[in-house]
């Protein structure tokens, strides 16, 4: 039965292997074309040595988007590159909308807490950036996107143990004055006005500068109070410095701000199941079997008034619940990210200097059930900064037959991060306080080598170090600010604030093999084996572990075999490739609520993944392109030793039945491109239509979801409502279609009316969705509904 399950995805991988032979016998004939397609769609990509390279000849898998191309795709903000690129996943953040969590090749990080790590790094202008606070906003002047998949443990160093994502934006580029002023109104009186500008003060100095703001009407209403909710303001700012004191010198400074609000978010409940005694037990409250009837029956009531309609909503007032900020739900994020560099030409190569420096302030309130009682208000602040520093060296030798990379980082980062939580209109609050402070060394080296003029085989090797130290101060707090009651644990003294401490250290070497060889000029066939990295992951939320013992480092081996072609005069691309990884100690974060206090424990797990990638792009008249991806992903626990709650207390339990959340196992896209001469100006059409398909967003099974509530990991539920919670709890299959038309005319085409459509056919699914046991709710945000608009450009 193992071996039946591989079957598929095997054969997909024999597959790429007999493609490759395929494409390479046929390749000779097939130049028959007069005409060739445009170079646009090659991006420049950082190839297997962080040197410059066309990405049909870097041999590992990469998705990549120019900035002009993530417009007329209608790819807006961060989070939406995932619905093009196959094999990757980014699902709303668990408390915060400008978070995501992200999956890739089966591997996940599923919470966005300040001491766990992703598996998926984001690099923006070369800098890494550790936490997702402020990420998932809209892109401003951005040059292009690059998607690595597979672990870049070698040249990208901890935590791209599943890949990476490289976010460029525009430099200042000299002797040049240029800029853009854009405008756009949307549906929900969404509006956003965007200038850039660059202005090159001689042939060595030059200043960029880019700006946008916008608003958006709420269009969630509550049921209860007419209220509009998920209404936003963002500012977004950057500028950027470069100069040139030398021929063989560059410096580029940049600062980037960020402030956003949201009003909300508000969140839809899909189910609650009171229990009478599990409520008893696990929240401490006596209450009369009548009384949680009379708070399931408004609860059913609020349900059936939904009517399956995403938009309606029943905020719980914050009146509710004594120590509640007044305003109620909110959402406020600042970040502030500083970069500079210093590149110097050698005579082997260039000598790089990044140093980069980001501060992230978060503050909010979430209505986590969704339902109008006060089951669940949980409140979070953040306060986090991060310091990076990297030197490498690129260049290449022996005539060019060696291009190399080699460098050293150095990253730290602090700060605190904060959760405080009411159930049921308690004014006592659980406060979750923990201040981190985190350091990591490393350094790398990995060369490509031109063993012919066909053949290059590619290694690296990259050392890490990890030290991190944790303080958490966890307890109960008088209507959430006030006076500190009690400690959790309480065998911590109030009088020291409820401290409690670790420091905790990993080493690991990091490595990367690889051939490819070039058929002829179209095709080039590839192999690689890497070895990825995720550093360990302390508690910070965590209430029974006495010792508070973390999340071991996430350790990946894969192997990845691959074709690159192009032929018929380059009108058709074709990329596949395969992979398998095998994944020790996969870090998993769980809510359990435990003796009344929901808390979040990290915990390891063995997996393995195999899975599929391709993408086809077709030049098929002139002007006219049409472009598809698609992958399949198929992974499963192999071992999975992690915590359930029974009679009240954490107990160890074997979880590798469980379902295996935030991963996609099919998804794919279709799309197509215009652009023509219409005589008065230019034409351009954009429309595309990306599905995936189911998605888990809870590991219980159905037979946990029967299980007695006495038995380890069982939740007493009945069989109809298993099944109900099996259905809410999964992100069912659906496809996203955007369209854009725009006319560009005017001298040099400087002026550009588009109209457009994101989510035209209206889908709605969930985005996020959490279930709690012992309240026993399913509360859930969901995707954007259709929105249109119009946009006008003009460019100087």
């Amino acid at each position: 039965m193992k071996t039946a399950s591989k079957r598929p995805i095997a054969r997909m991988l024999g597959g790429v292997a007999a493609t490759a032979i395929a494409i390479s016998s046929s390749t000779a004939f097939a130049q028959s074309a007069d005409e060739t397609a445009d170079d646009n769609s090659i991006i420049t990509v950082i190839g297997v040595t962080k040197q410059e390279s066309n990405i049909q000849e870097t041999p590992i898998a990469i998705t990549a988007f120019s900035g002009e191309k993530l417009e007329t795709q209608g790819v807006r903000e961060v989070g939406e590159v995932a619905k093009f690129t196959p094999g990757f996943n980014i699902r709303a953040g668990s408390n915060n909308a400008t978070t995501f969590a992200l999956a890739m090749r089966g591997q996940v990080q599923n919470d966005v807490i300040a001491s766990l790590e992703p598996s998926v790094g984001v690099y923006i202008d070369e800098m890494y950036v550790a936490r997702a606070y402020g990420l998932n906003v809209e892109m401003l002047d951005v040059g292009n996107v690059q998607v690595l998949k597979g672990p870049q443990g070698t040249l990208f160093g901890r935590n791209t143990s599943a890949g990476a994502m490289l976010i460029q934006t525009n430099d200042a580029k000299f002797g040049e004055t240029s800029g853009l002023v854009k405008a756009t109104y949307g549906r929900f009186n969404e509006w956003n006005a965007t200038g850039v500008i660059n202005m090159g003060l001689g042939e060595n100095f030059a200043v960029r500068g880019a700006i946008s703001y916008g608003e958006r009407d709420g269009f969630k209403r509550d049921l209860n109070t007419g209220k509009k909710w998920n209404g936003k303001k963002t500012l977004l700012g950057r500028v950027k410095v470069a100069m040139k004191p030398s021929e063989a010198v560059t410096v580029s400074l940049s600062g980037d701000w960020y402030d956003g609000s949201l009003d909300g978010e508000g969140r839809q409940g899909l189910f609650l199941g009171l229990n009478p005694l599990l409520f008893a037990a696990q929240l401490g409250v006596a209450g009369s079997q009548a009384q949680v009837a009379a708070l399931q029956g408004i609860a059913d009531a609020q349900l059936a008034a939904f009517k399956g309609n995403p938009d309606l909503v029943t905020v719980t007032p914050a009146s509710s619940t004594p120590g509640a900020p007044t305003q109620g739900v909110f959402l406020d994020v600042n970040t502030q990210t500083y970069i500079g560099k210093v590149s110097i030409e050698t005579g082997i190569g260039e000598l790089k200097w990044i140093n980069g420096y980001r501060r992230v302030r978060s503050d909010n309130l979430l209505d986590l059930d969704g339902f109008v009682l006060p089951l669940h208000f949980t409140g979070g602040t953040q306060d986090l900064k991060q310091y990076s520093s990297e030197l490498q060296l690129t260049g290449s030798l022996f005539d060019d037959t060696m291009k190399f990379a080699t460098g050293m980082t150095y990253f730290t980062e602090s700060g605190t991060d904060r959760s405080m939580s009411s159930v049921l209109g308690n004014p006592v609050w659980a406060r979750f306080l923990g201040d981190i402070k985190n350091k990591s060394f490393g350094i790398y080296a990995q060369a490509s080598y031109a063993v012919t003029d066909a053949l290059n085989l590619t290694g690296g090797m990259r050392w890490s170090y990890d030290k991190k130290g944790i303080k958490t101060y966890s307890g109960n707090v008088q209507n959430r600010t006030g006076t500190l009651l009690s400690c959790s644990p309480a065998s911590v003294s109030v009088t020291t604030n409820c401290e409690r401490g670790r420091d905790d250290s990993w080493r690991n070497l990091s490595y990367t093999i690889g051939l490819d060889y070039k058929v002829n000029d179209d095709v080039m066939i590839y192999a690689k084996q890497s070895r990825g990295y995720r550093a360990g992951a302390q508690q910070l939320r965590s209430l029974t572990l006495a010792d508070t013992a973390p999340a071991q480092p996430e350790i990946v081996n894969e192997q990845e075999l691959g074709i690159k072609t192009e032929f018929m005069d380059k009108k058709v691309r074709f990329n596949i490739a395969g992979y398998h990884n095998r994944v020790k100690d996969a870090q998993r974060s769980v809510i359990l609520a435990v003796g009344g206090t929901s808390q979040t424990i990290l915990e390891n797990a063995d997996m393995e993944t195999w899975g599929v990638e391709a993408d086809l792009t077709v030049r098929v008249a002139p002007g006219l392109d049409l472009f598809a991806n698609g992958s399949l992903t198929d992974p499963k626990y192999t071992k999975y030793n992690g915590f359930v709650v029974v009679g009240g207390a954490l107990t160890p339990n074997d979880k590798k039945d469980s379902r295996i959340v935030n991963v996609v196992k099919e998804q794919f896209l279709l799309g197509m491109n215009y652009n023509g001469d219409v005589g008065f100006g230019r034409l351009k059409l954009n429309a595309t239509y990306a599905w995936q398909g189911d998605m888990a967003q809870d590991g219980n099974t159905l037979a946990r979801y029967t299980a007695p509530a006495s038995s380890p990991g069982g939740q007493g539920f009945t069989a109809a409502q298993a099944a109900q919670l099996m259905e809410v709890t999964t992100t069912r299959s659906h496809g996203i279609a955007n369209a854009r038309a725009a006319v560009a005319f005017g001298p040099d085409e400087n002026y550009e009316i588009a109209v457009w459509g994101r989510n035209v056919f209206n889908t709605r699914r969930t985005g996020y969705v959490l279930y709690l046991g012992g309240l026993n709710y399913v509360g859930a945000s969901w995707n954007d509904p259709a929105t249109y608009g119009v946009t006008a450009t003009v460019k100087f």
